[in-house]
């Protein structure tokens, strides 16, 4: 009972993490948008991938060895300030190296004098996220993740509310570039205060010890390189045949996606434990879990995906505060349909690993690297977002592809008419609300206020029907209620 306590606090704490960061993230590049325009958020948005893949190579890696390793290796306090003192140097070595590194490829790219200097800004945040890598290692191997969500969490907050005051007061982008150095210094110093004051650091250092973690650490980094650069290549690609004003359309397109991936992600935590369990039952078991899975995304991707269609102008111009926002309402449009196939392309994902088929995930990523790069170099430099977009959907339907082909010839197969059941209704039925609301015109607010409660009164229907009915339902929650 005490594990399933922990374990629950866990997981809440770090979704927590996670959904403040994503919110604080979207209302940062609106903010950006509204008050800077959207050449300003381009260039922070840009910035903001440099720092995203060079934090990424230079300190995932290291960061999953080190878990693993006082996991394992650990038994002491002692040795505990031995791993953390050793591996935070070697970890500061490799992030001031990868700074270098990014302050070199950025000077020597034809960017803007401007945008580059955002770029170095944004970049030094690479040293102090890194240091906090290794806080937060620790504090996971000890299954103390709810000290990285108190230590993360306010600093967020406090974050987005200064870099909008400062913003509004007249400052411009790099004000806001120094504020999120500055926060994530403050940070790793929060972390490392609360991890050390119960341990007594013995300042030994072991040169040998760093470099053959180095060395086993390589192959972390070589893996996460992949996948950290694939996310943003097309962005980077964009970034180099466009100009600040399209990275900025791109991003804010990109950016409205957060609510269905903090949604996915969240769902798919629940669930991947349940999933596992479900192995030992047989397929059929896990065929319902998992089609209940993407039913339910489904019903989510798959009416916003329609609505994006009728609305997306709109939505971005209201979000953004920038009518040259409407210039990628047919992009988001597009984009979102990556969402319907993401729909798949996670439960399946989750479904091979817990069936212990993580070479096929592995291929996978490979596969969309290669892909990524051949279509991006020739599609993004000739059709700039248009061709981000065919790229984004392009991979998506590969990875479809491949979990789909790997799915029914390992496992089972999917019922498609049971899976596209309820997201259809759903479509159906807001389908002439959306046509509606068009022709009428009431104003944005007011479309999006009805077509959100019309959304969840059709969801819930649907939800107590699929349930067994109101009769069931309600003797459940009465039954419930006596216990």
């Amino acid at each position: 009972m005490k594990h399933k306590r922990k374990l629950l606090s866990n997981s809440a704490s770090m979704l927590v993490n996670r959904v403040v960061q994503s919110v604080a993230t979207f209302v940062l590049s609106a903010a950006i948008a509204r008050i800077l325009g959207a050449d300003e958020l381009g260039r922070y948005l840009l910035a903001f991938s440099y720092y995203y893949i060079f934090v990424g190579i230079a300190s995932h890696g290291l960061k999953n060895l080190m878990i693993r390793m006082i996991a394992q290796g650990a038994e002491s306090t002692k040795d505990e300030s031995f791993y953390l003192l050793n591996c935070t140097v070697l970890q500061l070595l490799i992030s001031v190296l990868g700074y270098g590194v990014l302050l070199a490829v950025v000077t020597l790219l034809p960017y803007e004098l401007e945008t580059k200097l955002v770029c170095y800004v944004i970049g030094a945040a690479v040293i102090p996220f890194s240091l906090s890598n290794m806080t937060e290692a620790f504090f996971q191997s000890q299954e103390r993740m709810h000290l990285i969500a108190a230590s993360n969490v306010p600093v967020y907050i406090a974050r987005i509310v200064m870099m909008i005051v400062a913003m509004q007061q007249g400052y411009g982008i790099q004000s806001v570039a120094l504020l999120f150095v500055a926060s994530e210094t403050l940070i790793f110093l929060i972390q490392w205060l609360l991890l050390t004051r119960s341990m007594k650091i013995e300042w030994k250092f072991d040169t040998s010890f760093m470099v053959n973690n180095f060395k086993a650490a390589a192959s972390f980094f070589a893996i996460d390189s992949l996948g950290i650069i694939s996310a943003k290549l097309e962005f980077l690609i964009l970034s180099l045949a466009g100009s600040e004003l399209l990275i900025g359309f791109y991003g804010g397109v990109i950016q409205l996606m957060q609510p269905f991936v903090i949604v996915s992600d969240s769902l798919m935590q629940a669930v991947y434990p349940g999933l596992v369990k479900s192995v030992e039952s047989g397929t059929e078991k896990q065929r319902k879990i998992t089609q209940g899975v993407i039913g339910m995304l489904l019903s989510i991707s798959l009416p916003t995906c329609i609505g994006f269609f009728f609305f997306g102008g709109d939505l971005l111009q209201f979000v953004y505060g920038d009518k040259r926002f409407q210039e990628a309402a047919i992009i988001l449009a597009f984009y979102s349909f990556s969402r319907v196939l993401a729909s798949f392309n996670r439960p399946l994902g989750f479904l091979l690993m817990a069936n212990g088929l993580e070479r096929i995930n592995m291929r996978e990523g490979s596969v969309t690297m290669v892909l990524k790069t051949v279509l991006g170099f020739f599609l993004v430099p000739a059709y700039q977002m248009s061709g981000a977009v065919s790229v984004a959907l392009l991979v998506s339907a590969s990875t479809f592809l491949q979990f789909l082909y790997a799915t029914r010839h390992r496992l089972f197969q999917l019922n498609f008419l049971e899976v596209f059941y309820y997201p259809s209704i759903t479509c159906a039925l807001m389908l002439p609300i959306f046509w509606g609301l068009q022709k009428l015109n009431p104003g944005f607010l007011a479309v999006l206020t009805v077509s959100t409660l019309t959304y969840l009164i059709v969801v819930s229907l649907l939800g107590i029907y699929a349930l067994g009915g109101p009769t069931y339902v309600w003797s459940k929650v009465a039954r419930r209620g006596v216990s």
